[in-house]
């Protein structure tokens, strides 16, 4: 067993782990009909990762991190919120944001980075799980030789970093991606279930991880956030794009 030290120094080196979820296809397939079920109007275009999002759980001012809860229109969300109340949150101690990220077919995710450049070098993890589209759709990450290192199609639940710069083409189906990060940051690996939790995923899975050192010499703070990047709602955006 890794004490928190060794626990932190190995974690913060992991770009993408492959996690062990406790969900079937069945169940999978179930979450993403409730998401299917939400009307469009209630996602957003994200300006910065070129790819629309909706918050569940979370404000309805995506920028809101603070007054969280679960938004009225996930009411029909039963599995999903099974999911979160019997697995994640007892993980976190903090309650996480939860996020879909949603990108359509040809669509293309920019290269970017999920923290602010002042956290470049900082845990700060954050937890995925691939509802749906994960065949010629997977995350990549980008090598110093400006290769793109790519998370598996096998893995439907990772642990990623946010410091490294990655992206996505998305040459198959439709994809949703479930997240669960900000304002939970970790609880500087204070929470013994998430702390066991790893300790065993990093038993297992470790060997096979994207680790940022092996990336090389790669200037993450390129795909930093700007102040030109907006969140636009569904209707505006397409209203601008029609």
């Amino acid at each position: 067993m890794r004490n928190n030290k060794q626990l932190h120094d190995t974690l913060i080196d992991v770009a993408a782990m492959e996690l062990d979820f406790p969900v079937t296809d069945d169940v999978l397939n179930e979450i993403a009909a409730e998401i299917d079920n939400i009307p469009d109007e209630n996602w957003y275009y994200c300006t910065f990762r070129e790819a629309y999002l909706i918050c569940l759980y979370g404000s309805a001012n995506p920028d809101d991190k603070k007054n969280i809860d679960w938004l009225p229109f996930t009411e029909q969300c039963y599995k999903l919120k099974k999911l979160c109340e019997d697995f994640i949150f007892p993980m976190t101690d903090t309650r996480p944001r939860v996020i879909v990220i949603r990108t359509t077919s040809g669509m293309k995710m920019s290269h970017h980075t999920d923290v602010g450049i002042e956290r470049l070098h900082v845990f700060e993890p954050k937890l995925r799980l691939v509802l749906k589209g994960r065949e010629k759709n997977t995350l990549y990450y980008i090598n110093e030789n400006n290769e793109h290192v790519h998370i598996p199609e096998s893995w439907r639940a990772y642990i990623m970093s946010g410091a490294g710069m990655h992206g996505m083409a998305n040459q198959g189906n439709e994809k949703y991606t479930l997240c669960w990060g900000e304002p939970w940051t970790g609880d500087n690996l204070e929470n013994k279930k998430f702390v066991d939790y790893m300790n065993q995923q990093l038993d297992k899975h470790y060997y096979d991880a994207i680790k940022l050192s092996e990336l090389g010499n790669v200037d993450h703070g390129a795909g930093v956030k700007t102040k030109k990047d907006r969140i636009i709602s569904w209707n505006e955006y397409h209203s601008q794009t029609n």
